[in-house]
């Protein structure tokens, strides 16, 4: 894993000289993520003897939310975590998910949240992201640089000559490679339930549909809820989204263009492979009724009731009643919401309708969305 994760930096390095050149970004991933890295192996390692408790906490039954990237599940994760009863993390937790570093960093985090310094990305964005926001489960396995986040925003590796197809295929993965990422998310969330003093585990990870026989070869007794949206809506909204963060954290000018159309390009096939690869399991019947459900956008935008009725039938968790109330209050105020941002026109990425549902031909038809 340590070869891996060297390789994964030294493209991230190599892919950031190449798009800024000699740069404070470069700085930053040539000395502060090597550091980073090491300290938080140091920290997970004194974890087991300042924290062992941990180790004897059992996952049982997790629940995984996925869904194509702009589907839903950051509302439906939010809606259901918003009491506390779940197993989830703030972003400070995932950031610092060893529990010896999260004992160091607690004071100067919480001033910070007090203070109200705490944004990372702003709500026009996209994606408001706060350190005491909660936040999506997939950003840990970022903490190893084994996922798409590494080369979407998260660093500048989709800027480089060769994309990052094999962050993309996580169940393709070497068996080691995938086995010890997997272990290591396990950990995550055995340190986090030990934290909260809570068993359920209630994740959100969009990206991890890429390595969903890994995480059911770990966790075969997980329910994964799957939410789908129309490709018209998530694949326009995904790269805008893709856009606003990047100009938000590095400045689009400072991009060379022809990086740039490339990255979108690369965006918009993994995209495509995501729904793919979905389907694909579906027909080898690769997801069992028992472990997989289909929601649709559509329904949790238009009858939250009936939706969270059938997740919480098939999941089999039991909520408070302060979390229906909580619940109850969205379904009434349901036709309030309007979104801080835009998505920009398909041409700006090159593409257009005709084209995703060319591309998409078999989600519209599966889930009978028009085209």
């Amino acid at each position: 894993m340590i070869l891996f994760r060297l390789k994964i930096l030294l493209r991230i390095i190599a892919a950031c000289y190449s798009t800024f050149g000699l740069s404070r970004e470069l700085l930053i991933y040539l000395f502060r993520m090597p550091l980073s890295s090491l300290l938080l192996d140091t920290a997970f390692f004194l974890d087991n003897i300042f924290f062992p408790g941990y180790r004897r906490v059992e996952i049982q039954k997790p629940i995984f939310i996925m869904g194509h990237p702009r589907s839903g599940t950051t509302f439906l994760h939010r809606l259901l975590s918003q009491t506390g009863e779940f197993v989830t993390f703030e972003l400070w937790h995932i950031l610092f998910p060893s529990l010896v570093a999260r004992k160091i960093v607690a004071p100067l985090v919480r001033l910070k949240i007090k203070k109200g310094k705490d944004t990372v990305f702003p709500k026009e964005t996209g994606h408001e992201m706060k350190l005491s926001s909660i936040e999506e489960e997939e950003f840990l396995f970022y903490r190893i640089l084994n996922t798409q986040f590494v080369g979407s925003v998260g660093t500048p590796l989709g800027f480089g000559d060769d994309g990052f197809l094999d962050l993309v295929y996580a169940d393709k993965q070497p068996n080691q490679i995938r086995q010890k990422t997997v272990e290591f998310f396990k950990g995550c969330l055995k340190r986090q339930a030990y934290y909260l003093g809570k068993r359920q585990v209630m994740t959100k990870m969009n990206y991890s549909v890429m390595r969903i026989q890994s995480l059911l070869e770990a966790f075969p007794d997980a329910r994964i809820v799957y939410v789908v949206r129309s490709p018209y809506e998530t694949i326009p909204s995904h790269l805008s989204l893709h856009r606003n963060m990047i100009d938000y954290k590095w400045g689009l000018d400072r991009i060379p263009p022809h990086r740039l159309r490339r990255y979108f390009q690369w965006r918009y096939d993994y995209d495509v492979r995501f729904y793919q690869y979905v389907e694909e399991l579906i027909q080898e019947g690769a997801l069992k009724p028992s472990q997989f459900m289909t929601i649709s956008y559509d329904l949790l935008k238009n009858d939250l009731a009936r939706a969270i009725k059938e997740i919480l039938e098939f999941t089999e968790i039991k909520i408070s009643k302060e979390l229906r109330a909580k619940i109850e209050e969205q379904i009434q105020s349901q036709g309030s919401y309007h979104p801080k941002h835009q998505n920009l026109p398909l041409e700006d990425f090159g593409l257009s309708k005709e084209k995703i549902a060319k591309d998409l031909s078999f989600v519209f038809d599966r889930y009978g969305f028009k085209k």
